[in-house]
Order: structure tokens, then sequence, then C-alpha cells
């Protein structure tokens, strides 16, 4: 065959799927365009039957029966199609109703599905039927990462002590996920998530502790103390650091002797981190021990230190008034931008 017999034979090649391509997609169209016609009137129907039912909060037989009667996807477009426009008793009546027609059946079942897109999209659907709370144990754990973010964000209004659970354990997950909603997600449970996490604590050391401590350092509670003063003693500076901001939030007299201890620790973020637990203890007894961090080598840590200073109020303000003499230039420039910066700006910081 020469060339260009080739070339002739791609192009019709091509032509045939390009047709083909486009015989499917009006097929689909078509078919589409028939079942939206056949099913126009018993979508109306259904319709005026799902905002009657909402609005009565008692579905009659006939209503339930012209809801039922629609097929699944059909059902559960009409319930999307509603359900922005309602909140409170009426969107839970709404929720209701859906599990009355079968759509919470459908949407458990999706979660089952092999594709991760189907199992995203029916812990969706059981959410804002606030049916989600049986399947949550289990999309907890899901393989995919998208799946399991849903599942945490719909766990806080199902916080059974497995869920609490569940969440805990995600805590020290290797794999990819997403950190900071499950952080905000357990502090908004609150109190049932302080004895579980303690325990948590109590057992783990070093990097596995990082996001614990801070979901810790949101719910200051006493069972948190013993973990966190354990943990000012960890090895890795990260948890140090970690915990001496738990120990500020926590306060006691031991707290505040490990913090003094850490102000001379050999890693900057502990030293920062520690200034501030004082800071935010309001203890200026340590207003000297904090002042001395202005000639720190590391930026961070004099300005923490700076910043602690302005908050203890008149006592630490004295100290950075007195390092605007000091022959360290690092130690004076800090002092006067901070004691020039706005109080807004110093509350932020």
């Amino acid at each position: 065959m020469t060339r260009w017999t080739l070339l002739e034979a791609a192009l019709w090649i091509e032509a045939i799927a390009l047709a083909g391509a486009l015989a499917l997609l009006f097929g689909h169209a078509v078919r589409m365009r028939v079942q939206r016609r056949r099913y126009a009137d018993r979508l109306e129907r259904a319709r005026r039957a799902f905002y009657s039912a909402v609005r009565s909060g008692r579905p009659s037989r006939g209503e339930l029966a012209d809801l039922r009667g629609l097929p699944p996807r059909q059902r559960k477009r009409l319930f999307l199609e509603l359900l922005p426009s309602l909140a409170g008793s009426t969107r839970a009546q709404l929720g209701v109703l859906a599990q009355e027609v079968g759509l919470r059946e459908m949407a458990e079942r999706m979660t089952e599905s092999r594709r991760w897109w189907r199992r995203l999209h029916g812990l969706r659907l059981l959410g804002v039927m606030g049916a989600a709370g049986p399947v949550l144990p289990r999309m907890l754990r899901d393989r995919h990462r998208d799946v399991r973010a849903e599942a945490v964000e719909a766990a806080s209004a199902h916080a059974t002590p497995e869920i609490i659970e569940g969440l805990i354990a995600l805590l020290d997950e290797p794999g990819p996920h997403h950190p900071f909603l499950l952080r905000d997600t357990l502090i908004r449970i609150g109190p049932p998530v302080v004895e579980p996490l303690a325990r948590y604590l109590s057992g783990h050391v070093g990097q596995d502790t990082y996001a614990a401590l801070e979901v810790a350092a949101g719910l200051p509670a006493p069972p948190f103390a013993a973990p966190a003063l354990r943990l000012c003693r960890d090895p890795l500076a990260g948890a140090r650091a970690r915990a001496a901001t738990l120990a500020g939030a926590l306060g006691g007299e031991e707290s505040v002797g490990v913090l003094q201890y850490l102000l001379h620790d050999g890693d900057a973020e502990v030293r920062a981190a520690a200034a501030g637990a004082l800071c935010r203890l309001g203890h200026w007894p340590s207003a000297p021990a904090i002042a001395a961090l202005l000639r720190d080598p590391a930026w961070a840590v004099r300005r923490a230190a700076a910043l602690a200073l302005r908050a203890l109020g008149s006592p630490g303000q004295l100290y950075l008034r007195g390092a605007l003499r000091s022959e360290d230039r690092f130690a004076a420039d800090m002092a006067r931008q901070t004691l020039e910066m706005p109080d807004w700006l110093a509350e932020s910081a």
C-alpha cells in the first residue's frame, strides 16, 4: 500500500469513529427526550405530591404512590430540587419523606459501590436526610480520601462513641487526608472527645501526637494535663512545641514550671511556643525570663517574646522599654517594632 492509500484508510477510520460517536450522542439525547415526555405528567404529579407532603407533614396514600411510582433517579432529582429551599422542621420532614419513598435504601446501596464517586454521592444523600449515622464508621475507613472527608464532616451530627473513636484513629493515618477538617470536627463535637483523646495521647509519642495535641489545645480539660506534661519532654521538637501550647491552655503550677524550663530548649520552635503559652496564662512573674529571649538568635523567638511581653501588660512593657536601650541591636529593633505596633495588629499577632 502506498502512503496515500494508508492516509485515506486512516481518514476513513476516523470518519467512521466520529460518525459513531455522534450517533451515540444523538441516540442518548433522543432517549432522554422520550423519557422526559414519558415521565412528564408523572414527574409533575410527584413534584406536587412532594410539596404537599412537606407542607402537611403527613403524606397521603395517593401522594406516596405518586412518589414511589417514579424511577429512583427521578425521585432523587425531586428530593435534591426541593432541598435548598427548606430549613428547620420542614427540611427534617423532607428527610423523613425521602426515607418513606425508598431514597434511604438507594443511598445506602450506593455507599457500598465499588466506584468511589457513587459511595460519596450516597453518603451525601444520607447526610441531607439525617440518616448517615449507621454507615459512618465504615465510611471513615473508606479507601478514598474524599469519601473519608465527607464522612468526617458528617460525623459531628452523629457523635457516637464508635464514631469518635473512628475520627481519633484518623489522626495518625499515614496516608493523605483532610487534617484541618478532621481537627475542626473533633473540636466542634466538644466534651465527648476529651476522654478518648486523652487515652490516645497517653499511648502515643512523637509525630503521631501532632494533630491530637492541636485538637486538645482547642478543648483544654484536666484529663490532658498528664499527657501534655509528658510530651513537653518528647524527643521531637514539634511534639514539645505543641505540648507547650496545650500546657499553656491548661494552666497550673506544674505547667508554669515546665514552660519556664522550655524557654531554654534547644529548638527555636519550642522556645517560641513556651513564651506564647506563658503569655496566654498571664504569668507576669515570667516576664524577666521571657525578656531574655529578646536576644535570641532566632527571629521567631524574639518576635514571640516581644509579643508576649506586650500582652503581659505593664510588667512586660517595662522590659520592652528597657530593651530599647540594649546594646543588642536585634533586641532593640524587636522591642521598638512591638511597642509601635497598633493594638489591633498586636492582638491578631
